[in-house]
């Protein structure tokens, strides 16, 4: 267990340094670390339960995903969102499952459905990684982003439902009956965790508690509304977004930036383990395929990579711009140009959490009889995952340059203007402060100095359309004074984000850097 252990610590740390080096996905390079250890002699292959996988790995993602998420924003791109999530999710899965069938009649409607609700979520991480990295449009992050923050419980809730009917046969009527359960039950089972680790929060003090809540959160989400026959997904993504919007204020920025730092540790962490993992069980996952030809390997991994690809970019090419001629809101409706569209079509990589719920097949079926093909579903879905995640984000970069998409210039200047705005609020609490106290003493002049060199600079960078942040610090002699423009600083970021004239990322980013600002100044306390 030791030497498992062991293998497992060096093949992520391998996988990060290769992965930065030669530019591939992580996740590609994790799996084969993982499959290269498992072949390995000596080394023990360790068994990953359903039950280990579903509820050790999945709460966390799927919580760190939410919970960095703006809903916000996903509400303003609705109708693009909500077409990706519920109707690409559905068709995506129906059509790999009509594929399963039309290859491997024998496996049945119901475990074919739950093979293609399993992969027919895309994890927009790795996509949207290279999009702000390459420039691209903020309209098309905030769809993946928004996409992903849904998708993930429309498609678990229906692989829940279809694993359930394995082996047995249910009515339209129960079927329906269980749906309004998983959705009904997982969001009001999520709102209550939500609202009671708010109420705990705001009364919780020192920041490893914080942490510690956090750690939790998504489990106390999950667990429950999973073991009462509710969606542990829609629960903990509920609990998420509810954190999200309503505790973070709550908490100190000392407490705030070690639980977001500690939040994407883990993540990072999770997703590699996952992989590795998964790659550890190629060798097994192989030969128990051995059965198969090559040739009927090869058939059916190439007809469902092709049918997930294919779906979604005749989703996003043909029926999004139908929906946006639907009757909504003028606000919610998003008229994306083709060339967006097009990257929105190709950025659908699957990732770790297709991987975790198709390893989370039962064994045995509700009826006691071997779920039908499960190991062959597992490689498949392994094949998947791997061929999307090369095959669409490694050029990923090309086709942005070769369309010829980038953000505009208020776009670009947008963490700019924010931080303009910020300087000017410092400013005008300082002279405010000036007027009150009828005199200029000498750290209120320094920390003048200080910010009207930053406000030139914002300037400048401006002027340029250039991007950049002053990194000149506030003298540490005047802590109160400092602490107490920060303040300032913090509520025109709040006004600028409330009146819709910052995107979320920027509120948060920049939020990070004035949390930072006051950690440094209180001593890490």
């Amino acid at each position: 267990m030791f030497a498992v252990g062991v293998a497992l610590a060096v093949a992520v740390l391998l996988g990060r340094l290769l992965s930065n080096r030669l530019g591939v996905p992580d996740a590609a390079v994790y799996v084969l670390i993982g499959a290269a250890a498992g072949l390995l002699p000596g080394l023990g292959r360790p068994e990953l339960s359903p039950e280990l996988v579903l509820l050790l790995f999945l709460p966390p993602l799927l919580y760190y995903a939410a919970f960095f998420s703006d809903p916000r924003e996903t509400v303003d791109h609705l109708v693009p969102v909500i077409g990706q999530a519920f109707g690409l999710v559905l068709a995506t899965a129906a059509a790999a499952a009509a594929t399963l069938l039309a290859l491997f009649p024998d496996v049945g409607w119901a475990a074919a459905i739950a093979f293609g609700a399993a992969i027919a979520p895309p994890d927009p991480v790795a996509a949207t990684t290279v999009l702000q990295k390459a420039g691209a449009p903020s309209r098309l992050v905030t769809v993946l982003e928004g996409e992903g923050l849904v998708n993930d419980g429309v498609a678990l809730s229906l692989f829940a439902m279809a694993v359930a009917s394995v082996g047995t046969q249910q009515s339209a009527g129960s079927a329906t009956v269980g749906a309004l359960v998983e959705v009904g039950g997982g969001i009001g089972a999520g709102l209550l965790v939500g609202f009671a680790v708010t109420w705990l929060r705001g009364r919780i003090r020192d920041g490893p508690s914080h942490v510690v809540l956090s750690l939790v959160t998504p489990f106390i989400a999950f667990v429950p509304a999973y073991l009462l026959h509710a969606s542990g997904v829609l629960a903990t993504v509920t609990a998420a977004v509810w954190q999200s919007t309503r505790g973070r204020g709550l908490v100190a920025p000392t407490a705030r930036v070690q639980t977001e730092t500690f939040w994407r540790v883990l993540n990072t962490l999770l997703v590699a383990l996952l992989f590795v993992l998964l790659g550890i069980q190629v060798p097994a996952m192989v030969e128990v395929v051995n059965d198969y030809s090559v040739a009927t390997l090869a058939l059916a991994s190439l007809a469902l990579v092709t049918v997930t690809v294919l779906v979604r970019m005749g989703w996003a090419l043909f029926i999004q711009p139908v929906l946006a001629r639907l009757p909504s809101r003028e606000e919610a409706v998003v008229s994306m140009p083709r060339a967006e569209r097009l990257v929105l079509g190709w950025c659908g990589p699957r990732g770790p959490v297709s991987l975790a719920v198709i390893m989370s097949i039962p064994v045995l079926t509700p009826s006691g009889a071997p779920f039908p093909r499960r190991d062959l579903l597992l490689f498949l879905t392994m094949v998947i995952v791997l061929a999307t995640l090369v095959g669409q984000v490694m050029p990923l970069s090309a086709l942005l340059r070769r369309l010829r998409l980038s953000p505009g210039e208020r776009e670009r200047t947008e963490g700019l203007r924010a931080r303009r705005a910020t300087v000017d609020a410092a400013l005008r609490e300082l002279d405010g402060m000036t007027a009150e106290e009828r005199r200029d003493t000498a750290g209120t002049e320094a920390m003048r100095q200080v910010f009207e060199l930053r406000r030139d600079r914002l300037r400048g960078l401006l002027d340029n359309e250039s991007d950049g942040r002053a990194d000149t610090e506030a003298p540490e002699d005047d802590q109160a004074l400092r602490l107490r423009l920060l303040r300032a600083e913090r509520d025109a970021l709040h006004r600028l984000y409330g009146r819709g004239e910052i995107s979320g990322r920027t509120n948060l980013e920049i939020s990070q850097e004035l949390d930072l600002d006051e950690t440094r100044l209180r001593g890490g306390h």
